[in-house]
């Protein structure tokens, strides 16, 4: 769910319970600023995605019930865990990082009782993670806040079945998870936590799965529902990637076996362009950064129609624009109008910044002209984001090219070889031709994630089978029109030659000094292709070879996660983990013996 922010600024006594409501519902700095009388000063869009790296502290507050059955020092074992697989992302991903320390920072004690999760005792750069006992047999929920992005934060409403252990998830159902571990932890907690997160850095303004299915209800074609499920959605064709940012969806799919589905997931995810954007952002000087020079006023924003197949602008267009109001509801008008002798139109979304604030981001333009077919293009929370946080536009702006009538799908077809092996890439081999022009191309199989999406020849694509059985492979082809055509056909995939997961141990120091070099040894069955090694989420070694040694240098004191990660030539995967503590300094006189994860 969306963030909500606070404010440090003097406010009168009528405007701080105004100030409250809107900051339930909106991250958008220009509303806060207006409502709390300070003038705003222009900043360059230069300071936008360069803030300094930084380290958060994150602290769990836990049900008790969450831990009854592990105790605490299991239950704060896995939550290092979790926060290794938090850090694999955001490290990957932003500037952004996170702490945790097993002994001090999980609090077993109802949320509801816990001071900070009532917003009362944060401490300036920590993040509290408040989780009570889930009833419904799945993990749900989730809510966020912060203060000054966030110089202290908490993500709240979490609701979760159990602690998993993320290294030992299975697909069998349990009485602690029906859905299995591994669907609960990858495709609800994970997901949940890392879309919480985002929300505390400041990003999700409006909530971005606002713009995953909205209804077009003009009547008035062409009719152009927005669906991220639909494989032929024209406006979600080139932003498939989006769906990988977890506050619009989840990546979970279920693969060959949860240890490989794990790593594939941290690997799947990404942050869209205008999340780190915003999560880079050294969002602390309001004034600066909470003016319209970031976000751009919705007074000018512009629509631009084109022909296209010349480009060129098309004065005299008719353009209307509506709105999503949300829940629901019927799309409204915003307003009509005629382009200008440059092809644009002009106007104002009516509601200013409070757009962000209760997700009305998400418009639909349409326009016709003489002798074209009639088009339309919608304009979300998405491209408001990528438009200024990222390019640094000076006005919204909204393009719309109409071209001939066009009623003749594309023609496709599929070469795709008769069997593959499970963790071996196949090539596939579509062909897409148009009577007039082909727009895309996308290729697909059992899962709902693209295998390949094209815009333009060639279009051979790379597809490595995750599971054996019968696999249905499709091509879609969608011309300039918005045509489509689908070819598929099925592909036998053989089980791996070798199903069994490598044996993997490791040895770390219980103790290691920052700054100083500490060394971690493992070993692993003769099987193993590749052993990495990764402190808190983030590779220090990779080896292909025997012996398995990593000299690592812990960068500050506090506690470490540390796994060793074995791969073998079938892609099969297993993963011991450890926790070390990383002392200011240590005596060679101190040192204890090292500790032993067996094989």
């Amino acid at each position: 769910m969306r963030a909500f922010f606070s404010l440090r600024a003097r406010l009168s006594p009528l405007t701080v319970p105004m100030l409250a409501t809107l900051m339930k519902r909106s991250l958008l700095l220009p509303i806060l600023l207006a409502l709390s009388g300070m003038t705003p000063a222009f900043a360059a869009m230069d300071d936008v995605g360069r803030a300094a790296p930084s380290v958060h502290r994150l602290k769990f507050i836990a049900d008790p019930e969450l831990a009854a059955d592990i105790g605490p020092a299991e239950a704060a074992r896995r939550l290092a865990q979790y926060v290794a697989d938090v850090n694999t992302v955001f490290t990957r991903e932003t500037v952004r990082s996170f702490v945790f320390d097993p002994s001090t920072d999980l609090q077993l004690v109802p949320p509801a009782a816990a001071p900070q999760c009532s917003y009362n005792g944060l401490v300036n750069g920590e993040v509290v993670v408040c989780i009570s006992k889930s009833k419904r047999g799945y993990s749900h929920g989730g809510l966020s806040t912060s203060w000054t992005f966030p110089q202290k934060g908490v993500a709240w409403n979490l609701n979760w079945v159990a602690i998993h252990d993320p290294l030992r998830l299975s697909r069998a159902p349990s009485a602690a998870a029906p859905e299995s571990t591994e669907k609960d932890y990858l495709g609800r907690q994970l997901k949940t936590l890392l879309h919480e997160l985002e929300h505390v850095f400041g990003a999700g303004a409006g909530e971005y799965y606002n713009g995953v299915a909205v209804t077009d209800t003009t009547g008035v074609a062409p009719i152009a529902d927005l669906a991220l499920a639909d494989e032929g959605d024209r406006y979600w064709w080139t932003r498939q990637n989006w769906r990988l940012d977890p506050l619009l969806g989840t990546v979970f799919e279920q693969r060959r076996d949860p240890a490989a589905n794990r790593i594939a997931t941290l690997e799947m995810i990404r942050f869209t362009p205008g999340t780190k954007a915003s999560i880079d952002t050294d969002w602390t000087d309001w004034p600066k950064l909470g003016s319209s020079k970031f976000m751009a006023g919705t007074t000018a924003t512009q629509v631009r129609v084109t022909d296209r197949d010349s480009g060129a602008a098309l004065a005299g267009a008719q353009v209307s624009v509506w709105r999503n109001p949300g829940a629901g509801k019927p799309l409204v008008m915003l307003v009509t109008g005629v382009a200008d002798a440059s092809g644009r139109f002009v106007f104002d979304w009516d509601c200013g910044f409070s757009c962000f604030a209760v997700g009305k981001t998400t418009l639909l333009v349409k326009a016709h002209a003489p002798n074209r077919a009639p088009g339309a293009s919608w304009f979300t929370i998405f491209d408001a984001f990528e438009q200024k946080a990222v390019q640094g536009l000076p006005m919204f702006t909204i393009d719309l090219a109409l071209g001939g009538i066009d009623v003749t799908p594309p023609t496709v077809s599929l070469a795709a070889p008769s069997t593959a092996t499970v963790g071996q890439p196949t090539l596939i081999a579509p062909a897409v031709v148009d009577n007039v022009g082909v727009w895309g191309v996308k290729v697909l199989g059992n899962d709902s994630i693209p295998i390949c999406t094209f815009t333009a020849p060639p279009y051979t694509c790379s597809w490595t089978p995750g599971s054996p059985g019968v696999q249905t492979i499709r091509v879609i082809g969608v011309d300039a029109a918005g045509n489509t055509a689908v070819a598929s056909a099925n592909v036998i995939v053989q089980p791996p030659a070798i199903a069994v997961p490598p044996a993997v141990a490791m040895t770390v120091p219980p103790a290691a000094a920052a700054r100083a070099p500490a060394q971690l040894e493992a070993n692993a069955s003769a099987n193993v292709a590749q052993l990495s090694f990764i402190v808190d989420g983030k590779t220090v070694c990779s080896l292909q070879a025997a012996p398995f040694s990593c000299r690592w240098t812990p960068s500050a004191a506090g506690y470490a996660n540390i796994e060793a990660r074995a791969v073998d030539a079938a892609g099969n995967i297993a993963s011991v983990s450890a926790i070390t503590r990383v002392t200011p300094q240590l005596s060679i006189s101190s040192v204890p013996p090292p500790a032993s994860s067996p094989l």
